[in-house]
């Protein structure tokens, strides 16, 4: 269904960037009915406890929304080869089918070192990348957590200010206590250091992190759900 495999790379490109973006706008949203203070009153009322009305935000975040967007795809992969089945006697395929389960020439372009690191280590670091990005994606829920209007910005903002402003910051102040004997050293020293503990130890950093935004965003669920100065 869909195109044929020329077209894989750009498809699974396309949906692996609307995706982000899906998964990010709705965990933005995962507390929105809290936004009023109606919402709120519902909320409380509900006959379940807040570890339970937490845990059914989550897993409707987390398992509802991708099953939707998964499903999406698959319809709209159907009912474009429905569409060019109609105009053109082609051969054609399942783009869906073809991007979990073809194998990308791309990978095969890399130097021959690359394919080896990811032989000896694409498990680990496919995992810790996983990680990561439940990590980004969660902390927008995080964010809607502590304010509901305008939480999205204000994630990409931090994300901003985490990403290029306080790098910057650490350079200067590197460059004003550490030489460049330092620099090198440490340098050498990443490059003779095992790449396998180097990526199961980002993983585990991840866990904790990953861990620690749960916990957070759960206890400013908890307050989000009282009326307040903050929450009128």
């Amino acid at each position: 269904m869909g195109n044929t495999s020329d077209n894989v790379e750009g498809f699974a490109a396309t949906i692996a960037l609307i995706g982000l973006a899906y998964s990010v706008i709705s965990a933005g949203y995962m507390f929105h009915n809290l936004l009023t203070k109606q919402g709120r009153i519902s909320e409380l009322t509900l006959p379940a406890t807040n570890l339970e009305r937490f845990v059914w935000h989550a897993v409707v975040i987390m398992i509802g929304v991708p099953l939707v967007f998964f499903c999406g795809v698959v319809v709209a992969d159907f009912l474009h080869f429905l569409f060019r089945l109609m105009i053109t006697n082609a051969d054609i395929q399942s783009l869906t089918a073809a991007y979990y389960w073809s194998d990308f020439e791309g990978w095969h372009n890399y130097s021959p070192g690359f394919e080896d690191f990811m032989e000896d280590y694409g498990y680990e670091l496919v995992t810790t990348i996983f990680i990561w990005g439940a990590c980004y994606t969660r902390s927008f829920s995080l964010f809607n957590a502590w304010k509901y209007k305008y939480n999205i910005p204000i994630t990409f903002l931090f994300y901003f200010i985490l990403w290029t402003v306080l790098p910057l910051i650490l350079l200067f102040i590197g460059t004003m206590f550490f030489s460049k004997e330092n620099v090198l050293d440490f340098m050498e020293w990443i490059k003779d250091a095992n790449p396998h503990n180097i990526i199961i130890g980002v993983g585990i950093v991840g866990i904790l992190v990953y861990i620690g935004i749960w916990l957070l965003t759960y206890r400013l669920y908890k307050r989000a759900q009282l009326t307040t100065k903050r929450n009128p």
